[in-house]
């Protein structure tokens, strides 16, 4: 099973790292660090920042040797000044780690998140809107930017992509603000699994509902993301009744993935939702709308 996450944050690392031994091949599209708005050079400044978050997830999901650590550090910033993108440089880094497995930047262009308050307040970068109180009345990128050719790739061959968890609105919504990475989510025929991050310090996050701010989030970008989603509702009685049908003869659990996938993903501290329920009868390849 092929398996694209899309997103940023530790608690998706945790995941995708339990989720590894059970994928043909597993993705991940992130959310990079935004560089000063106020600095002209954005697209010099976000090659390197990317690259130091993206090696240390790849580093975190693919090798077992801290002692590798330091060569393939040094080796990922020579590549940065041989590669002309940071797909390029993460491509060739991710291939020497001998693995199927592959991370990707949301962009090589700089482009920041902006909201705009209902009192016309412009508030700039993930760190300022999450100190917001309230729902804003509008976000966008300051400058619309191209994902990879990589990244389209990765979600046309996937069979599930993951949406988290981690903070949907500062490392989600400037994914989903992309259009290239639009199109291939509402073309895709993979299974769209978002995932309610169950605990977060943002106050912009904390100052709603999942089900308010998944509702404004479709209205900003335009489309619905996901199929089924996993809320921090219904917790114990959908895991109760999920490990109660599932079967215990280990032929099975070698033979079907999804039983392994589906307990790993229980392990969140989060539930599906009655939607979920409804549509995917706890299987994790539900109808599509």
């Amino acid at each position: 099973m092929n398996v694209v996450f899309i997103g940023a944050g530790q608690e998706m690392l945790d995941l995708m790292k339990s989720l590894k031994p059970l994928c043909q091949r597993l993705s991940a599209i992130c959310a990079t660090a935004e560089p000063s708005f106020d600095i002209d050079n954005k697209c010099a400044l976000l090659s390197y920042s990317q690259l130091e978050i993206l090696q240390s997830m790849s580093l975190a999901l693919n090798s077992s040797k801290a002692q590798e650590q330091t060569s393939h550090i040094a080796n990922l910033e020579l590549l940065a000044l041989l590669c002309h993108t940071p797909t390029e440089a993460m491509t060739v880094f991710n291939q020497s780690l001998n693995t199927a497995n592959n991370v990707l930047p949301m962009s090589d262009f700089a482009t920041d998140l902006i909201a705009i308050t209902y009192g016309g307040e412009t508030v700039v970068g993930s760190k300022n809107i999450n100190n917001l109180t309230a729902l804003p009345k509008e976000v966008f990128l300051s400058k619309d930017v191209n994902t990879s050719l990589d990244a389209v790739s990765v979600i046309e061959d996937a069979d599930l992509i993951i949406f988290g968890p981690c903070n949907p609105i500062t490392d989600l919504m400037p994914l989903l603000l992309i259009k290239d990475i639009r199109r291939a989510l509402l073309e895709t025929s993979a299974s769209r699994l978002f995932i309610d991050m169950p605990n977060s310090t943002s106050k912009l996050v904390n100052s709603c509902t999942s089900a308010e701010y998944l509702h404004w989030m479709k209205c900003q970008i335009g489309y619905q993301f996901f199929d089924v989603t996993i809320s921090n509702q219904f917790t114990d009685i959908v895991k109760y009744h999920y490990q109660e049908s599932m079967s215990v003869r280990p032929e099975d659990v070698v033979h079907n993935k999804t039983l392994g996938m589906m307990s790993a993903l229980f392990d969140v501290p989060s539930a599906m939702s009655v939607e979920a329920m409804i549509n995917a009868q706890l299987n994790i390849a539900p109808a599509r709308y």
